[in-house]
């Protein structure tokens, strides 16, 4: 046994010995990569003021040392080569070329250039030179353009991580893969278990290619891709998928019968399209713990196979339709720690109180009526950190909230709590809330301070508070509290806020100057002070902000110059200063300015004037927005940047011809050149340039010659105004293309032509405006059977039009016979980019209406040269507010089916050769506020009561035999008219299918002759709601995206 020992003693000292000797094998970095780190180090900067989180590990990399012990790299630890090189968070910034040292480091295994900057650099083709890389992990870094098919020639990869990679200072096109690259892709990375695209854009991929992903996959990651189609069901057949998340694309899910997956561990599909109900299918998923499927319009109710889902730990069905009583089977998934079921349709009274048996609950997410039972609350949800009780009709702050002592988000918003905040609120969660929202209620009062120190996130927004803004607590990160009541100016503490990003005080009334000390907040991304009652000058200190990216000061008081620096201002993407006091010329840079990120700018309604500097648009490769409208600037049009979406430069003094440079900005959606002194002809290629473009106003300038002939074929055109310019000539016939046409106004020109019955046949027109030109002849019959059937506003005024009145199209236009009874929000036309606007003779008078409302209808045939007699079925159009045939050759009766349009407001029959008595009827209209008879030669009594005790002698003027108020002659007891009898019986031969005649009696209401119409006359038009909806959208995305990765923080 000793002899053992002694051996045992001596073999550890030898051990010992060996380990204290040169070991001859052992090797240093080799030179040749120490040096290739070393250029490739000496290609880039390192930023680190861009971020404060990441970890300049280059800067260790010393010349001269073992490079296997720099920061970040890995060597073999036989050969020495270097095979891991992790750069993640390397403040690293810079272009990566195809003849970079990197790629001199051919034993590479794992490459992690994550969460840095290289300029929009393409993934370059060059990494395929890594023949045995099994990890490449290039997110979050900037890359852009194609993904290279070579790629796909790494063929050990386990992990690939392409996410989040844009453009940084153009047009923020995403990274994309072609259909062929994904295909190979997905063919030779049979090995792969990793795969994570999200952001990508894989909008020409097709989804045929998922079906050669790989059998070893684990996790598989495409949010946000921009994906479309069906999803084939085999995906759910990988025999290893554990994690699968396709969120926000535009697909179609359904779900494979039989062979399922047996692995899959977390479903997220939230932002697609399942078909109905909630699949039965994903009850075979037995081993999931996520379950996300929000927002994928899922209908009918909860269905009882969830139970088999025992290892359940979160489940999101919101922002769903489902319908019926919220289960209580679902507190029998006992492991449950995170539940959304917030904005269905959910019926019945909930007791919050069954979800108490969960005990790991720490989310809990509803919409539905609640059944509070207070009393029996307390210390029911001891471990909950987030509850969201959003939409359920709450009308006070619930007092099972103070309960909650481990609470971090709370969401209140869009209830009914009227009440003031109790005393005991300020403790709810008082070490530990972070997030606070109590928007959209009806909460009184003032808040001088937060309690909660930790809090971070604040959103009072759509309430009644009422003083002057709450002291924050330090760490506040986004504080929302617009459209309230909040007034006193911008209190200085809030330039103590090192941490905050976002602050929202729209709709408020704030006021004094905007602060200077602003300009301290580092982190400042979204400011929006709109519409409040500041004043006095731009404060240039917000320069400071280097991440500020969202300004809006609009509806204020600001008098100031232009501050161009804005435009030079490298992260902002939304300046909007309309409607203020801004003043002078814009001077142009007095120095080149890098290309910035601006898509949205907007400096319209303010009194700035001179050229407009051409080298601003010159660089804006992003720019989306442009709004320079009533200004005072002049000189030549401004071309926009070609991605140029919007822009207005309407009201203005430009002068000069419409260059054909314009036709550069191809993806135009919306061109305003209105009212301007715009002259000479329009470029040919004006109607054809942009495949995108719905809108093209031209109104009120000096354009002349013939409309342009070519329309493409697939024009996408819903409105065009030429009205008031010098155009001549015929129509061109190409608007035949413009299938999608629903306001067209050429009024006020010179155009010579006939009627363009021919228009006839554009499906959606609603708007028809061709007065005060000279078209000529007779107007004959229709070509189609449902000519202009969609039309509201039929205008031919003022042209040389002559013959019979045209009653043939009276007869088919269907979209003036039927009233809308519906009650609700007024409806304009247009879409959420733009309203459209007309000049109609209203009531007499000439008026510019500023939006159109879908109920607003009208016909204007008058001052042309029709003849004949009105026919009885203009009493089929019930829906019609305005009628004007006045100054033409109209004889005959006026139909006492008139009596049937109970909707019209104004009628004007003028200046004709009218025989017969007033229809007694006319005084059953308590809509009709206006009524020109004058000049026919009716006779008889005019008919008394209801709207006729208004109307003034000059409507009935010139007509010699009538009598009776408000004329002086008074009638005698001798009728002079033909019997009422005879009149009907003679208007209604050969009409009886057209309508049914009836007397209408209604209440008489004298308010309706002056008001009803002022709804029409809009003085103002708000032309950003549609981006104030779309930031609010992604704001409210960002947020729940912000709170769920918050969350996960939580319990990491």
């Amino acid at each position: 046994m000793e002899f053992y020992q002694f051996l045992c003693v001596l073999f550890c000292l030898s051990g010992q010995l060996l380990l204290n000797l040169p070991f001859s094998t052992a090797q240093l970095c080799p030179p040749v990569q120490s040096d290739a780190l070393l250029q490739f180090n000496d290609s880039l900067t390192t930023e680190t003021d861009t971020d404060s989180n990441c970890d300049p590990k280059m800067t260790t990399w010393k010349n001269g040392l073992d490079c296997c012990l720099w920061d970040g790299v890995t060597c073999d630890n036989v050969t020495g080569n270097i095979i891991d090189l992790n750069l993640s968070y390397s403040c690293l910034q810079g272009t990566l070329r195809s003849n970079s040292s990197l790629f001199a480091l051919r034993h590479l295994q794992s490459l992690n250039l994550a969460f840095n900057n290289f300029s929009s650099s393409p993934i370059l083709p060059e990494l395929s030179v890594f023949a045995e890389l099994r990890h490449l992990n290039l997110s979050y870094s900037g890359f852009s353009g194609l993904v290279p098919i070579e790629i796909s020639f790494i063929s050990k990869l386990v992990l690939l991580d392409l996410s989040y990679n844009y453009k940084t200072y153009r047009n923020f096109e995403v990274l994309k893969i072609e259909n062929t690259a994904f295909k190979i892709l997905v063919q030779n990375l049979t090995e792969l278990m990793e795969l994570n695209l999200d952001s990508i854009d894989m909008s020409v991929v097709s989804l045929c290619s998922f079906v050669n992903l790989s059998s070893s996959l684990t996790f598989f990651s495409a949010f946000d891709c921009t994906l479309q189609g069906e999803l084939p069901p085999n995906i759910f057949s990988l025999p290893n998928l554990l994690d699968l998340n396709l969120e926000y694309n535009d697909l179609t899910v359904s779900f494979p019968k039989s062979n399922w997956s047996k692995s899959l561990e977390s479903l997220t599909l939230s932002y697609t399209s399942i078909s109905s109900k909630i699949p039965d299918s994903i009850g075979e998923f037995k081993n999931l713990k996520t379950l996300d499927l929000s927002n994928c319009t899922l209908t009918g109710s909860i269905p009882s196979w969830l139970l088999n889902l025992t290892k359940l730990t979160t489940l999101d069905l919101s922002h769903n339709e489902l319908t019926g009583h919220i289960p209580s089977f679902v507190v029998k998934l006992e492991q449950l720690m995170d539940v959304d079921l917030s904005f269905n349709n959910f019926t019945g009274a909930l007791d919050l109180g069954v979800f108490s048996t969960l005990k790991n609950l720490l989310a809990l997410c509803l919409t539905v009526e609640l059944n509070l039972m207070y009393n029996s609350m307390n210390h029911t949800f001891p471990k909950l950190e987030t509850l969201g009780l959003p939409s359920c009709n709450l009308t006070e702050f619930p007092p099972f909230l103070n309960s909650l002592k481990k609470l971090r988000e709370l969401d209140l918003s869009k209830n009914e709590i009227a009440s003031q905040k109790p005393r005991w609120f300020w403790d709810v969660g008082k070490g530990t809330l972070q997030y606070l929202d109590i928007s959209s209620n009806l909460i009184e009062g003032g808040i001088q301070q937060f309690p909660w120190k930790e809090l971070i996130h604040v959103d009072l927004s759509n309430n009644l508070f009422q003083g002057p803004l709450p002291i924050l607590p330090l760490h506040i990160v986004h504080f929302w509290a617009n459209n309230n009541s909040f007034s006193g100016e911008i209190p200085s503490s809030v330039c103590k806020l090192s941490s905050l990003k976002y602050l929202r005080l729209a709709r408020n009334n704030l006021s004094g100057s905007i602060p200077q000390c602003l300009g301290n907040l580092a982190n400042l991304s979204y400011l929006d002070l709109s519409a409040n009652k500041f004043e006095g000058t731009f404060p240039r200190s917000l320069d400071s902000c280097a991440s500020l990216a969202m300004l809006n000061v609009s509806h204020n008081r600001i008098n100031d110059t232009f501050p161009k620096w804005l435009l030079e201002a490298p992260s902002l993407q939304v300046i909007a200063l309309q409607f203020n006091e801004f003043h002078g010329q814009i001077d142009p840079p007095t120095i080149p300015f890098h290309p910035s990120r601006l898509l949205i700018f907007s400096i319209s309604n303010n009194n700035l004037g001179g050229q407009w500097p051409e080298e601003y648009f010159l660089h804006r490769l992003n720019m989306r927005v442009i709004d320079l409208s009533n200004n005072r600037f002049e000189g030549p049009l401004p071309i926009p940047p070609p991605t140029a979406l919007f822009y207005f430069i309407a009201n203005n003094k430009i002068g000069g011809n419409v260059s054909p440079l314009i036709c550069n900005a191809s993806e135009l959606m919306v061109l305003d050149l209105s009212n301007n002194s715009l002259m000479g002809t329009l470029p040919e290629c004006l109607m054809s340039f942009s495949k995108n473009l719905s809108m093209l106003n031209l109104r009120i300038n000096k354009i002349q010659g013939m409309i342009p002939r070519k329309f493409a074929n697939d024009s996408k055109l819903r409105t065009i105004d030429f009205s008031q310019n010098r155009f001549e000539g015929t129509l061109p016939r190409s608007l035949l293309h413009c299938e999608n046409l629903e306001v067209l106004d050429l009024g006020n020109n010179r155009m010579k032509d006939t009627f363009p019955d021919w228009l006839g046949t554009l499906p959606k027109l609603q708007v028809l405006v061709l007065r005060s030109n000279m078209f000529h002849g007779f107007v004959s019959s229709p070509r189609e059977a449902r000519s202009f059937s969609e039309l509201h506003i039929f205008d031919l005024s003022n042209n040389n039009l002559s013959g019979p009145l045209p009653v043939s199209y009276i007869m088919k236009l269907t979209a003036m016979m039927y009233q809308d009874k519906r009650q609700g929000k007024l409806q304009y036309m247009g879409d959420g980019n733009y309203q459209d606007s007309v000049m109609v003779t209203m009531k007499g008078l000439e008026i510019r209406l500023v939006k159109i409302l879908t109920v607003f209808t009208s016909i204007d045939l008058s001052s042309n040269h029709f003849g004949g007699e009105l026919p009885v079925y203009i009493g089929n159009l019930k829906s019609l507010k305005g009628l004007n045939f006045s100054h033409n050759n109209l004889t005959g009766y006026i139909p006492l089916s008139i009596g049937n349009l109970t909707e019209l407001e104004w009628l004007d029959l003028s200046s004709n050769k009218f025989i017969g008595s007033i229809p007694q009827e006319l005084a059953d209209l308590t809509s009709l506020a206006f009524l020109n008879l004058s000049e026919n030669q009716l006779i008889g009594p005019i008919p008394r009561g209801r709207q006729f005790n208004t109307f003034k002698s000059d409507s009935f003027a010139m007509n010699p035999r009538l009598c009776g108020f408000p004329l002086p002659e008074t009638c005698t007891n001798n009728p002079r008219e033909i019997p009422l009898v005879t009149i009907l019986q003679e208007n209604d031969t050969g009409h009886g299918s057209w309508f049914e005649w009836r007397a209408i009696l209604m209440g008489y209401g004298c308010g309706t002759v002056g008001g009803v119409s002022l709804g029409y006359i809009v003085l103002g038009s708000k032309k950003f709601e549609w981006l104030v909806g779309l930031l609010e959208r992604k704001g409210a995305n960002m947020r729940k995206k912000w709170r769920r990765n918050a969350r996960r923080s939580y319990q990491i």
